[in-house]
Formats: structure tokens, C-alpha cells, sequence
């Protein structure tokens, strides 16, 4: 295998979008200064395509680099959605696209979003206008799930409470003009409702888990999942703060990730992932629960995401991130291109009978572009 060209006008010379030439150069100048990695295999990784991260995940060498969907393709990829990418790219837009019909009860209940301009009450507020509004309907519900409306990683996450007669951020108590002061410094936020797990699964770790499921529909008529995990996360264990996800930049941080097979909805084989090596754990190795069984109201869920699949029928590339909660299966967001490495964990993607014609085909076409296509696609920013 040809080592893969590293600089930005070769990456775009292959089809690479510059923005997304210029992250996955990014990332591996990161890795290079993290001294997180085996300098030899970090530089044999990233020769092949491969983010040093994800060569550890995989356990990646000679003999299973041709199982493996690289970095450098993946990145090359973007975007695998036409335009209409932004109805599943912004949580608020998707939100809006369910409201006024039975998939509302699938998503988490919106009750505002914050601009500079000031807060738009939305339906699950009754259209309360400003931060009173917003303060009396924390008072109603008891807990706010924040974050930013087309973020990624779990970036950007918070619970705002009103508990015992006080506001509390992540926990900590704050006074009222602190909720303000949040509030206004946090753009581009939505504040939805706190969403609880489903007992057995709380059991495991009381935050929301992740449900990862790859959803590919490139005819909009034929939605068909392939491949995903399921991740629990490791903090939070004492009052269900935090997200579930916290990206690996230093060789402490980890996550917890099982396996699943999105037919039967049976999960296991958990793995504890880090940037330079993956433990097995069949345990939660926080709350020492055995993360093993069948979710709870999985076809309920799967036609929830055949549905909204359909919904949004001119995005072919769906990564929804799924969840199980007191109230049924629920959807957080839908990503239009969801991160690569969680998924291959469990399943290579060039040993897939769906995925790998599917992406194959992809990057044929990516191949096939004349000197004028491949500048429009270069230009594309979002």
C-alpha cells in the first residue's frame, strides 16, 4: 500500500473538501505532539490513513489494515449527504421537522434556544418569553439537559436544575443571576428535557447511554441499519451529571463501548477504549454491573429510526444516536457523519456486505471527478 499524501494540497488534489482536509491534517499534527503514541506505529499508522487512535482501537497490522474503512477515507468521504444534511446537522431543525406529528414523542421536548438576540420560547415552554420564562419553566420541570444545537463529541453538555429551592449547574450550586449569566454566554443552545434511562440500564450507569446505530437509505425509500455500538458512560455515577462522552486527549480518558447487534437489540463484549489501548471489560468499570442482555423495547426503536429515516428520505447517511428511557426509545440527534472508530470496533467495515459496496462506490465517484469537480467539491463548507 502507497503511504497516503499529507499535505493540504494533496488532500484536495484526492477530493478532500478543505475543511475537512484541514481537521484530519489537524488531528494528526495533534497526535504527533500528544506523546500518547508509539512514535514507529504512529508513524506507520498515519502512512496507511490511519489516526493513531484508531489503529490502537482496532489493533490494526499488516494483517488487518485491508479490514479496516481508514481515516483518510472516511474524511475524504464528507459529505455522504446532499444539501438537506442540515435538516439532521442542527438539533433545532430536526426537532422542528418532528413537531405536529406522532415521531414528536421520539425526540426529547424542547422548551428554548438561545441566541445573542435573546431566547426563542419553543413549544415545550408555552412560549414563555425571555429568561423568566425560561427560569419558571425550569421551576415547572425540575432539570434542563443544555447544549449546543449542531455540536459534536457531546461538546458543550450541561444539566441546569431547579432542586431544594436552588438552581444547581452540573451539580454545583449556583444563584439565579449565575442561571442568567449561563444562559447569556451560551449562544446557540438549546435547553431540552433531562432525559432519564430505563431502569435495567440505569442500573449499568444512571446518565443517558448512546445508542450508535448506522442507518444507510441512498434510494430514501429503503432505510437499512448496519452497523453501531452502545456507550455507557463512566462519570456521573453519584447524581447523573455529565455527558457520556469525553474525547480521548490525554491516556487517562477512556470509553465504554459493547457491542450490539442492532437486529435483536442483545448488547455485550464491552470494551474500555483509550487512545493507545482498549481493555476488555465485560463489566461497567465504574459501577461493576455487567453491561450484558437485550434492550429493552428495541423494535419499538428500530421503527422509530425506519420512520424518521424515511422522514428525512433525502439524507441517505444517518448515524442516529439512540436511547432507551423511562418513557421508551428516544432519539438525541441524528449525525450526518458520525465519528468512524467506535464504529469499527466491533465490525470492520471492508468485511461488511452492505457497507463496503456502499463506500466503495462512494469513493469511485470521488475518484472519477475532473479537475472542475473536484475544485466544487473542495469548496464546500457545511
Amino acid at each position: 500500500m502507497n503511504d497516503k499524501p499529507s499535505s493540504l494540497d494533496a488532500l484536495l488534489a484526492d477530493g478532500f473538501t478543505e475543511r475537512f482536509a484541514r481537521e484530519y491534517l489537524d488531528i494528526l499534527e495533534r497526535e504527533k505532539a500528544s506523546g500518547m503514541y508509539d512514535p514507529d506505529y504512529l508513524a506507520w499508522s498515519h502512512a496507511h490513513g490511519f489516526c493513531a487512535e484508531s489503529a490502537y482501537a482496532y489493533g490494526l497490522n499488516e494483517d488487518s489494515l485491508d479490514d479496516y474503512l481508514s481515516d483518510y477515507d472516511y474524511w475524504r468521504l464528507w459529505p455522504l449527504n446532499g444539501w438537506e444534511r442540515i435538516w439532521i446537522n442542527d438539533k433545532l431543525t430536526l426537532n422542528a421537522l418532528v413537531q405536529d406529528s406522532d415521531l414528536a414523542r421520539y425526540v426529547p421536548t424542547y422548551f428554548y434556544y438561545s441566541r445573542p438576540e435573546g431566547l426563542l420560547p419553543l413549544a415545550g415552554s408555552d412560549y414563555a418569553p425571555g429568561i423568566d420564562g425560561l427560569l419558571a419553566c425550569l421551576h415547572r420541570e425540575g432539570a434542563f439537559a443544555c447544549k449546543p444545537s449542531n455540536g459534536t463529541e457531546a461538546s458543550g453538555f450541561h444539566k441546569l436544575e431547579w432542586r431544594d429551592g436552588s438552581y444547581r449547574l452540573d451539580g454545583e450550586e449556583v444563584t439565579e443571576a449565575g442561571v442568567r449569566d449561563f444562559v447569556e454566554n451560551n449562544p446557540n443552545y438549546v435547553f431540552t428535557e433531562f432525559i432519564h434511562p430505563e431502569a435495567s440500564l440505569a442500573a449499568i450507569n444512571p446518565l443517558i447511554h448512546t445508542i450508535r446505530a448506522l442507518v444507510i437509505n441512498p434510494t430514501g425509500v429503503a432505510p437499512t441499519p448496519t452497523i453501531g455500538y452502545l456507550r455507557f458512560a463512566l462519570e456521573g455515577a453519584n447524581e447523573g451529571n455529565g455527558a457520556n462522552y469525553v474525547p480521548p486527549t490525554e491516556d487517562q480518558i477512556g470509553a465504554y463501548n459493547v457491542q450490539i447487534d442492532l437486529e435483536t437489540g442483545e448488547f455485550g463484549n464491552g470494551k474500555l477504549v483509550f487512545a493507545n489501548r482498549v481493555v476488555d471489560s465485560p463489566c461497567h468499570p465504574t459501577s461493576g454491573v455487567l453491561a450484558e442482555g437485550t434492550l429493552p423495547y428495541w423494535d419499538e426503536a428500530k421503527e422509530m429510526m425506519r420512520r424518521l429515516s424515511l422522514k428525512v428520505g433525502a439524507c441517505e447517511y444517518l448515524g442516529f444516536d439512540a436511547c432507551i428511557t423511562d418513557k421508551g426509545p428516544k432519539i438525541m440527534e441524528i449525525n450526518s457523519h458520525s465519528g468512524i472508530k467506535y464504529l469499527q470496533l466491533f465490525h470492520p467495515i471492508w468485511r461488511d456486505e452492505v457497507l463496503a459496496p456502499y463506500y466503495r462506490e462512494k469513493l469511485a465517484a470521488i475518484d472519477a471527478l475532473d479537475e472542475a469537480g473536484r475544485a466544487r467539491r473542495n469548496a464546500i463548507v457545511r
